[in-house]
């Protein structure tokens, strides 16, 4: 099992985080008005990382920070590392914003404004612009514009001296570097260490690690070929074993928990439990 990072150790750039800070209604708006550059009056109480997941045969998303406004819906995404595919993602996640807004019972001339902002923590086009933003626009007369009121922001935080807003600026040194400055960004780090003193947000976080890292594991068995996937299958057993083992051990999760993180049925958990007992009491003496 890869190593998970201590849950004290966790910054506002850590996506467990950065989506749990931003759940507070106050910080989440005040971080939108400082990247937009407008004043928002009221947001409805953002939804920390909403999974879509529209068909069963699609590939499923989930948003870091899915936030909607009086007229516009927001989708915020921190990028920690560059995987070269901000274009296609951005295309991707518009395409299920609309459809949930759709599904809803929506007429297209209904569909609200969508703005998809991108924290990224390098510079994915490589010109040393602080913000890279995109509308569609005609190619043979850039004064036509297609009004499909949808927007994609791509903040690069590691150019945020050449960001002339002082608001701006103090905030994507934060998201890049980590000290907080300003009034903002020391509200927000303040909300961060609150976050940590919280006990059910260290079960969540684990609990959300592990079912991730599982899901990864998933991922990688499809691309195996049918003559290997006996033997996959008993390495991804022992997997959920090996990570069932070490919950067991942190004492954080309840049992039910830890089954539905690592998908083994609970007898299977309890008898692990009954194991490390045994072993636990064997030691002693």
């Amino acid at each position: 099992m890869k190593n998970i990072k201590p849950f004290e150790d966790l910054t506002f750039h850590d996506d467990f985080m950065f989506g749990l800070v931003m759940q507070d209604t106050e910080i989440c708006r005040k971080v939108l008005e400082c990247l937009m550059g407008i004043k928002i009056k009221k947001i409805s109480f953002p939804e920390s990382q909403k999974a879509f997941e529209p068909f069963y045969s699609s590939h499923g998303i989930r948003l870091d920070v899915y936030v909607q406004g009086e007229n516009t819906i927001y989708d915020v995404e921190l990028q920690n590392k560059n995987e070269s595919n901000i274009g296609k993602r951005s295309r991707y996640y518009r395409g299920m914003m609309d459809i949930d807004q759709l599904l809803k019972g929506q007429d297209y001339s209904k569909l609200k404004k969508s703005v998809i902002i991108f924290l990224c923590r390098f510079d994915p086009f490589g010109r040393n612009e602080p913000c890279y933003t995109f509308k569609y626009r005609c190619d043979e007369n850039k004064k036509v514009d297609l009004k499909d009121s949808s927007v994609v922001k791509v903040f690069n935080c590691t150019a945020y001296e050449n960001e002339k807003n002082e608001s701006l600026q103090e905030f994507l040194r934060f998201v890049q570097t980590g000290t907080p400055e300003s009034d903002l960004t020391k509200e927000i780090e303040n909300m961060v260490e609150q976050q940590k003193t919280v006990e059910a947000n260290k079960g969540l976080y684990f609990y959300m690690s592990i079912h991730d890292q599982d899901k990864i594991i998933e991922g990688r068995k499809e691309g195996i070929s049918i003559g290997r996937k006996e033997g996959m299958q008993a390495g991804m057993d022992a997997n959920k074993i090996s990570n069932a083992r070490n919950l067991l051990a942190m004492k954080v999760l309840s049992h039910k928990q830890i089954a539905q993180a690592v998908e083994l049925p609970i007898e299977k958990i309890e008898e692990l439990a009954a194991e490390i007992a045994k072993e636990v009491a064997l030691q002693e003496v």
